[in-house]
């Protein structure tokens, strides 16, 4: 019963969240309260047009009334944050620790894709999340583990920001890296932002030696963080006994 809960939150928490990121970038009033319509043809979708992923796969991808497609993106924010829900609900044995890093990782989802198509963040979404993070900490875990966790991400890419003035990376940077280091404590913050460091990386070569990208091409941040952070909530402690171990 539990998890057929999580799933069904997940699949219209995604919902929300697909419709919630263009929204904030567009800066659309009614960004709560406004009905759902079609970004083409801006047609007010009925009932059975939002029903997470399964409206998607009936409609064959387009919108019914202009019959344009529908971006992939849609039905993948709301498959991910589905995923996401799930894998919380068979992590944790207790429904509210399940449902409370469920929300954690719903912010995490926020900053993936909103930082992927948009390349910036939006406060509307970080600074509430920063909140969560921080009273959570003292119910999951070790409040003061998080506190030197978000001082060491805030420290880490505020002296980045400083050196490059800017041009290294942004300062919806620092606020991600804050919330996830609440959210994650000291430890398994630094893995997270090793690992998101060596995946960037990884991802910027393959890019240029494939000729998708030059040196200076700029890539957000901001999906790698989210990538290594999910690494290091999963195996985070397996990481740091390897290495400890080396």
């Amino acid at each position: 019963m539990n998890i057929a809960l999580f799933i069904v939150f997940g699949l219209i928490m995604g919902s929300f969240l697909s419709m919630l990121i263009p929204r904030l970038h567009n800066e659309e009033k009614g960004i709560i309260n406004g009905r759902s319509h079609c970004p083409k043809c801006k047609k007010t979708l009925g009932i059975f047009e939002l029903i997470p992923l399964l409206s998607f796969l009936i409609q064959g991808g387009r919108c019914k009334n202009c019959k344009k497609t529908i971006a992939l993106w849609y039905p993948l924010i709301e498959l991910s944050s589905t995923l996401i829900f799930l894998w919380m609900a068979l992590h944790f044995a207790s429904p509210l620790e399940a449902g409370l890093w469920s929300l954690l990782m719903w912010v995490l989802l926020y900053i993936f894709f909103y930082d992927l198509r948009y390349k910036e963040i939006h406060d509307i979404v970080m600074l509430p999340g920063l909140g969560l993070a921080f009273v959570f900490s003292f119910i999951l875990g070790d409040p003061l583990s998080s506190l030197i966790g978000g001082g060491i991400a805030l420290s880490f890419f505020g002296i980045q920001y400083l050196a490059s003035n800017g041009r290294w990376l942004g300062s919806g940077d620092l606020l991600i890296g804050s919330f996830i280091g609440l959210m994650l404590g000291w430890q398994l913050t630094l893995v997270a932002l090793f690992l998101s460091y060596v995946i960037g990386s990884l991802i910027g070569i393959g890019l240029i030696l494939s000729g998708k990208a030059k040196a200076q091409t700029s890539l957000p941040l901001g999906p790698f963080l989210v990538v290594g952070s999910m690494i290091a909530f999963a195996w985070g402690d397996l990481i740091i006994n390897w290495y400890l171990g080396l």
